[in-house]
């Protein structure tokens, strides 16, 4: 067995500036993948509210008549699923945080944040049983987008060995 040894020289602020340059080429194509990745997970969530195609438990026969009939799950007015939304929370030098869901600052008709609203939906109350939304969408779309994010990368590295 050998012993093998790295001995790390050259000029590190030429590194530097090149790992900078670097960052700052990546910036613009990382902001577009992470707006693009949240609009599908958005159009996912929208559409599984749409098709009711996700295994929640039905409507108590209250709420159905309260609701005049309709069975639909996370439909009365619209208001909810058209509340939900992409937001930017974080961007900094080092990268942006994007949120997905019901902004805490609307509110539903009867006053109720949408944020709260979908928390008790996602997880259920002492009196509704949980109808998940964001955690089978997330199950649904996480290998698309980490797939999504390999291939910018290697897009990117193809488009530097071209270049260089």
């Amino acid at each position: 067995m050998s012993d093998v040894s790295l001995i790390l020289t050259g000029d590190w602020n030429k590194a530097g500036v090149y790992m900078k340059s670097l960052a700052v080429r990546l910036f613009p194509a990382f902001e577009t993948q992470i707006t693009e990745d949240g609009d599908f997970v958005l159009q996912k969530m929208q559409s599984h509210i749409d098709s009711q195609d996700l295994s929640w438990t039905p409507l108590s026969q209250r709420t159905i008549e309260l609701k005049g009939g309709d069975d639909t799950i996370m439909i009365e007015t619209g208001a909810l699923r058209n509340g939900l939304c992409v937001r930017k929370i974080k961007s900094t030098a080092k990268g942006s945080t994007i949120f997905v869901g019901a902004s805490p600052w609307k509110r539903h008709e009867g006053g109720m944040r949408m944020s709260d609203l979908m928390i008790w939906l996602e997880y259920g109350t002492d009196k509704m049983p949980p109808r998940p939304l964001v955690q089978p969408t997330i199950e649904e779309v996480e290998d698309i987008i980490r797939k999504n994010w390999v291939d910018l990368m290697k897009e990117l590295i193809k488009g530097w060995l071209n270049v260089s």
